[in-house]
């Protein structure tokens, strides 16, 4: 089939919702890209991808956007020459500016600015500015650039609620001189360091100063695309001890959850990242623990106690803990599935020699998901030949991504432990 003279995206895409509607009749679980593909094809295209970038490139709009990614500025000029309302066009599907797509191109967003476009427009899907981007890149020269135009060096409002201080400190990766070069230019232009960029820099003194001026700080609370997790559980999962150690001098609640319920423990990768938590926490047990015995009373202890004990080799504590609460290995704990998350060999063996579910399910983030899951997607290859020893099902799937361990396996780029849960399916 031939395209129209003037193809336009959005047709496309209602031809191939109804070509999904004619195929869920004789196949149910059909997929919208399976109905892309299908409207591709008929047109001699290999992909929808492949469809949609020839559709982009054939109009104005497409012109532009691929003229402002490529830093082609002659392009760029003729084209808003030619078109001066396209200056304010919004590239799909989040509506990024031009100015959003020229990074890190200079000339192309010289251009842009002296033209008139907005150096704090913002974008749909984050609420950002191009500043917000060009921060989280670590591209000091564009951001001088931006705010030297009259660019917000703050940027509140954005979605992840980290302003452009933190989307140039608290991402993967963002602790490098080039992204503490863009926050102390960010300071330097009035903007203000919160506690979790503060954390991710490791600013002790900084820290210090925005507890003391204001203690809630310590359970400010992250936006929820990060599960609203608190500053402590981001020094855990950016593996800071420095950071953790001055969180609980200052202190941060060790038992504190985030959003979705899951304790600080769902955020250390590794035995280690968090052990000062469980030292705390296996002081408050040891509390407890003496408590009782002075009252001549049951115990009280829970899932954390446990992990806490265990974390440290205390097995003492944790076999006290068992005797006094059997439950408290239950699936619904998630005991075992922190520790397999941990990597924590001898703590898994502990837990399935005393009876724990290698196949039982916990919530983690959303997933109900088995300890097969958790030491898949951290790479614990021993944990997860430990938990297989033990009876543990691959096939399970778990409730959000449908997914069995073979396919977090091949998500999380685990090739040596995709072969041992291949052979071990195989086997059965």
């Amino acid at each position: 089939m031939s395209l129209p003279d003037h193809p336009n995206l959005d047709w496309l895409r209602k031809q191939a919702k109804r070509r999904l509607a004619e195929l869920r009749k004789t196949k149910p679980a059909a997929r919208l890209a399976e109905a892309q593909l299908e409207v591709a094809r008929q047109y001699d295209f290999p992909s929808w991808r492949a469809l949609k970038a020839w559709i982009d490139a054939s109009t104005i709009d497409g012109r532009l956007f691929e003229a402002a990614r490529n830093g082609d500025v002659a392009t760029l000029a003729a084209l808003l020459d030619a078109h001066p309302d396209k200056l304010h066009v919004k590239s799909p599907p989040y509506d990024w500016s031009l100015l959003h797509l020229a990074h890190p191109h200079l000339a192309a967003i010289d251009l842009l600015l002296a033209r008139g476009l907005d150096v704090n427009t913002r974008e749909r899907g984050d609420n950002t500015y191009a500043m917000h981007w060009a921060a989280a890149r670590g591209d000091l020269t564009v951001v001088k650039r931006l705010a030297d135009a009259g660019g917000d060096v703050v940027g509140h409002g954005d979605d992840h609620e980290l302003e452009v201080i933190g989307w140039a400190t608290c991402w993967d990766g963002a602790d490098d001189d080039a992204h503490r070069a863009v926050a102390d230019f960010l300071v330097s232009r009035g903007a203000k360091h919160h506690i979790f960029s503060a954390i991710a820099l490791g600013l002790a003194d900084e820290v210090r100063r925005i507890v003391a001026s204001d203690a809630s700080a310590l359970n400010a609370r992250q936006s929820r695309n990060e599960s609203h997790r608190t500053p402590l559980q981001f020094a855990v999962m950016k593996n800071l001890p420095a950071m953790v150690a001055l969180l609980l001098e200052l202190g941060a609640d060790p038992l504190a959850v985030d959003g979705a319920g899951q304790p600080v423990a769902s955020y250390a990768s590794a035995p280690d990242a968090d052990r000062l938590v469980m030292e705390r926490i296996r002081d408050l047990t040891t509390a407890e623990l003496v408590s009782a015995g002075r009252g001549n009373r049951p115990s009280r202890g829970g899932p954390m106690d446990l992990v806490a004990a265990m974390s440290l080799a205390d097995w003492e504590t944790a076999a006290r803990l068992l005797a006094d609460h059997p439950a408290i290995i239950a699936p619904a704990g998630g005991v075992l599935h922190l520790m397999a998350k941990r990597g924590d060999l001898r703590a898994v063996s502990w837990l399935l020699d005393n009876g724990a579910d290698a196949n039982g399910r916990w919530d983690h983030w959303g997933a109900s998901a088995t300890p097969l899951h958790m030491a898949v997607m951290e790479g614990h290859t021993e944990v997860v030949r430990r938990l297989l020893d033990a009876g543990a099902d691959p096939r399970i799937r778990d409730s959000q991504h449908d997914s069995d361990a073979v396919g977090w396996a091949e998500f999380f780029k685990r090739p040596d432990i995709v072969e041992m849960l291949t052979r071990q399916i195989e086997d059965r």
